[in-house]
């Protein structure tokens, strides 16, 4: 009976992770085509994480959304090992000429994960932490 009620719920979870793997990859696909423009650092941005507490790490692309001049939302897509997964936040701060110092929140799979850092049209710093981690997200525009 428990194997039964597995099946649809692990067929549900598939579903669901590339649901959300697919839709970043199309929003990511128009993002690039964006032309990067020197005031705004809306678009695509590609990079890695590092935790600085373990050695964990791996691949990273975000998509910057304007809100407001002062707003963004981003949405993350990371790898680490084999397995990847897409988180989208608010960035919220000041702006000093083209360059936008942010804080974020999000509550992850029942954590919540802070982050900081600065973007400009061609640089995108931050970090994080959570209750276990810590670490950093390095970005530039994709060539």
């Amino acid at each position: 009976m428990k194997t039964q009620l597995l099946k649809p719920i692990l067929l549900a979870a598939a579903i669901f992770a590339l649901a959300g793997c697919t839709s970043f990859e199309s929003k990511w696909a128009a993002a690039v085509r964006l032309p990067s423009l020197a005031s705004d650092p809306q678009g695509a941005w590609i990079g890695s994480w590092q935790n600085t507490n373990n050695s964990h790490g791996g691949a990273l692309r975000a998509i910057l959304e304007p809100r407001s001049a002062t707003r963004y939302v981003a949405t993350f897509h990371a790898t680490w090992g084999d397995q990847s997964g897409s988180f989208t936040t608010q960035l919220k701060g000041t702006r000093a000429g083209n360059t936008l110092t942010f804080e974020g929140r999000k509550r992850l799979l029942g954590f919540l994960i802070r982050n900081a850092g600065q973007v400009s049209p061609t640089n995108f710093a931050s970090t994080y932490e959570s209750r276990f981690d810590t670490g950093t997200f390095t970005l530039r525009r994709p060539e």
